[in-house]
């Protein structure tokens, strides 16, 4: 079997920067142990299972997997997917179904961007951890609050500069040992650059991926979240790790959706060989 693979970098313009996904174009299902082997082999943060629908057209069956593990929704894979099935395939809008049956729409903007529709989760105050705080080697002094984001077992902690945020040094073992109850960990401050609002760092070491370059899907709490401290519904999000990537977030309350639009850059085609 030969299976259309690509890797593309998202939330970005510039080749190598941003968050890179494989993605992998299929004709027929793939056993979710085949996928999870490809995926290991891969070894970018996701790996997309795109599967075309016999049924509607610009449909996709979409799964996505982790070196160690099958997860539910990845918003860096979307956009990479997306960018594939836009321009590869030549749609100009497209429907992703994840394996839990959430519906990902995705289109082609004027300017270049690809608009995504992601759902909207809104977080929760939990009461200070300082296990984690001192994993992140921090205190509870950098912090202004906890929060917990349900449905994707994520914990934000919000500190109080950019500076706190950059000077993170995560202990993974730690954090995997006091907080097992977790699937990632969003840090998020105000941004210093006035071209953003906020900035963030996500780690997701439960899963195999120690710090994610830039997380689509956690943005799907960090929109709301920071639109009500901040009293604004359109907001422009960096996250800063060392590859870095952008995005433009719009809240749209009454679908209970966030809208994210930004860019990816293919940067390999190949054929993978089973």
């Amino acid at each position: 079997m030969n299976i259309k693979t690509y890797i593309i970098d998202a939330f970005t313009q510039e080749a190598f920067k941003g968050n890179p996904a494989g993605v992998c174009l299929l004709e027929t299902e793939l056993t979710p142990t085949v996928m999870q082997s490809i995926a290991t082999e891969m070894n970018h943060s996701e790996t997309a299972f795109l599967l075309p629908s016999t049924e509607m057209e610009g449909e996709f069956k979409i799964r996505f997997f982790t070196p160690t593990t099958e997860i539910a929704f990845c918003g860096h894979a979307t956009l990479a997917s997306a960018k594939l099935v836009l321009e590869k395939l030549n749609y100009n809008n497209a429907t992703f179904v994840t394996g839990h049956n959430l519906r990902l729409e995705v289109s082609q903007e004027h300017d270049g961007r690809i608009l995504m529709h992601f759902p909207m989760y809104a977080p929760v105050a939990k009461e200070p951890i300082p296990e984690v705080y001192a994993a992140l080697g921090i205190t509870e002094e950098d912090c202004v609050g906890t929060f917990y984001a349900d449905p994707l077992a994520m914990l934000i902690v919000q500190v109080k500069s950019q500076k706190t945020l950059l000077g993170l040094k995560p202990d993974y073992q730690s954090l995997i040992h006091d907080a097992p109850f977790l699937k990632g960990l969003a840090v998020t401050s105000p941004s210093e650059d006035e071209a953003y609002d906020f900035s963030s760092r996500c780690f997701w070491p439960w899963v195999g991926i120690n710090e994610d370059p830039v997380t689509g899907s956690a943005h799907s709490a960090l929109a709301p979240f920071w639109a009500f401290i901040l009293g604004k519904t359109e907001l422009r999000a960096y996250q800063a790790s060392t590859r870095g990537g952008s995005m433009d977030l719009s809240l749209m309350p009454a679908k209970n959706q966030v809208e994210v639009r930004s860019h990816a850059q293919i940067v390999l085609e190949g054929v993978l060989f089973l």
